[in-house]
């Protein structure tokens, strides 16, 4: 009989990690973030990537770097963080959830480990849709959603075990542990190529519906990011909010197609306004 492979060790292939980091579990994304944190004596520096700039409840305490203008002023400005005052943990999303943008990971690993720290990164939509390898990119500490991985289950951290607890926090029966884990697997048997390549060509199909309506633009928080995955925000002139758009690998035509609809609907009805 083939042995069935531990979950954890499947997460800690799936994230290219250390040979001696270690996998935890966690209720959620909070609660897993807090498991490294916990055990940091020194300041904690994030990185905010959010239009309105609110810290979550669950950080108190953090030193907040606002996104900037461009990427290359939103690097200088942690790098200015860490000059300012030392701290032991910079955390990072692994993109900006709201416009996709994909964070230059090494070069923020490279910026805290010049001054001593350690970063984490919250990879939330970023590991359905680009490869993440602890080892060369410099990462200590990453996060995985089971949520958004496989639909369910709870959140890992994977990373440097010498300040991280010898317990997980939560408590996960086994069948969803490997749920969580071939669901990893399965994306990995997809090739991170072919998502990239599928998120693309959908992005194209985004971009010349919106330009084809009126008063519509896709948002960029970065103009200089070079790369990003299939979660966009499109403004309509004359109207507040936004109108999310997402793809990703399980996204067909038709489901894009419903939401362009969507989208070509309230640009006509604010015209009609």
């Amino acid at each position: 009989m083939v042995p069935v492979p531990d979950p954890k060790d499947v997460l800690a292939g799936f994230v290219r990690a250390r040979v001696d980091d270690r996998v935890l579990f966690a209720d959620d994304v909070d609660e897993a973030i807090a498991l490294v944190a916990a055990h940091v004596s020194g300041d904690v520096v994030l990185l905010d990537v959010r239009a309105d700039l609110e810290t979550s409840t669950t950080s108190p305490g953090y030193r907040v770097v606002a996104a900037q203008v461009d990427l290359a002023h939103t690097l200088a400005a942690v790098e200015a963080e860490f000059v300012a005052r030392d701290a032991e943990l910079l955390i990072v999303p692994g993109v900006v959830d709201a416009t996709g943008e994909v964070l230059p990971l090494p070069r923020l690993a490279a910026i805290a480990h010049r001054h001593g720290a350690r970063m984490l990164v919250d990879a939330g939509q970023l590991a359905t849709r680009r490869v993440i390898n602890l080892t060369s990119h410099g990462i200590d500490y990453v996060v995985l959603s089971g949520a958004i991985i496989a639909g369910f289950g709870p959140a890992a951290v994977i990373g440097r075990g010498d300040q991280l607890p010898l317990a997980d926090s939560a408590h996960v029966n086994t069948p969803v542990a490997h749920g969580f884990a071939q669901a990893a697997l399965a994306i990995a048997d997809l090739g991170f190529d072919w998502i990239g390549l599928h998120e693309e060509s959908l992005s194209a199909v985004v971009d010349d519906a919106v330009r084809a309506l009126p008063g519509a633009r896709r948002l960029r928080l970065w103009p200089d990011a070079r790369d990003r995955v299939g979660l966009a925000e499109i403004a309509v002139a004359g109207r507040f909010e936004t109108v999310p758009i997402r793809w990703g690998l399980g996204t067909g035509h038709a489901e894009l197609s419903r939401q362009l609809n969507t989208l070509a609907n309230v640009v006509f009805e604010q015209e009609a306004s």
